[in-house]
């Protein structure tokens, strides 16, 4: 249902049940944040999340599982922190992840674009967060993630009014950063971008980006200071000199 595999520093996390849309149960979440695990501790340059098959990406949690939770509270509480257990690793991860978004995106499929850095929409994508149509609610780490991304005002209107939004609405408001005819090609275009440059570089770049709405870290001037003396910037500053690409060895 869930595989990975790395290919020239980059890896791709991709979901495979057509059947279902790439519906996530309880296991496929699990299956999520194993494929997650595996990813970091290759630690590749960048990872792209995408589907299998065409006119997809997630159409949510699996529905079936969903409404089970109505008569089973001792599974609540599971199914939930199932979903964290997949989703905040994976927006924790260290290196640039890009989604590429070309079909349904709905309820917890947000939810999974959004752990993501950047998300590129092919022309069939739709995104719409629907729990309140169920009666339901959203994880709060999603709700943050989600403001985080659009705003309150947008954020509200997705969650309040349930509707749907395609490609270049999502892209005017913000929810996706790059509109593509080839929603792949594009992401795994930025992913190789991206994986050319600094891996030292760029892991410290997404925890400034991840924090900076909530203030100053010192941590990170120690970062910005100490990044002077490391070997990615002595072989930067010479592919600069010598008009070539660098070569940064990888981490971990």
């Amino acid at each position: 249902m869930i595989f990975h595999h790395i290919t020239d520093g980059i890896a791709t996390i991709t979901l495979d049940a057509p059947r279902t849309r790439n519906a996530l149960s309880l296991a496929g979440w699990h299956a999520l944040a194993d494929a997650v695990a595996a990813v970091a501790a290759a630690h590749p340059r960048a990872v792209v999340l995408g589907s299998a098959s065409a006119g997809m990406f997630c159409s949510g949690s699996d529905i079936r599982e969903i409404a089970a939770l109505a008569d089973d509270a001792a599974r609540r509480a599971p199914f939930r922190q199932a979903m964290r257990d997949a989703l905040e690793p994976l927006a924790h991860l260290p290196m640039p992840v890009i989604a590429a978004i070309d079909g349904d995106c709905f309820g917890a499929g947000v939810a999974l674009a959004l752990a993501a850095d950047l998300r590129v929409a092919g022309p069939r994508a739709a995104f719409a967060i629907t729990p309140a149509k169920l009666g339901i609610t959203y994880p709060q780490d999603d709700v943050a993630r989600l403001v985080a991304v659009v705003g309150p005002g947008q954020a509200a209107r997705l969650l309040y009014g349930a509707q749907p939004v395609d490609a270049d609405e999502a892209a005017r408001i913000g929810l996706v950063e790059l509109r593509a005819d080839d929603a792949a090609a594009a992401a795994h275009g930025l992913a190789h971008t991206m994986a050319a440059q600094s891996p030292a570089s760029l892991s410290a770049l997404k925890r400034a980006v991840a924090l900076a709405p909530m203030g100053h870290d010192p941590a990170l001037d120690a970062a910005f200071d100490a990044a002077f003396a490391g070997a990615d910037f002595r072989e930067g500053l010479a592919a600069f000199r010598e008009k070539r690409i660098p070569r940064f060895a990888d981490q971990g």
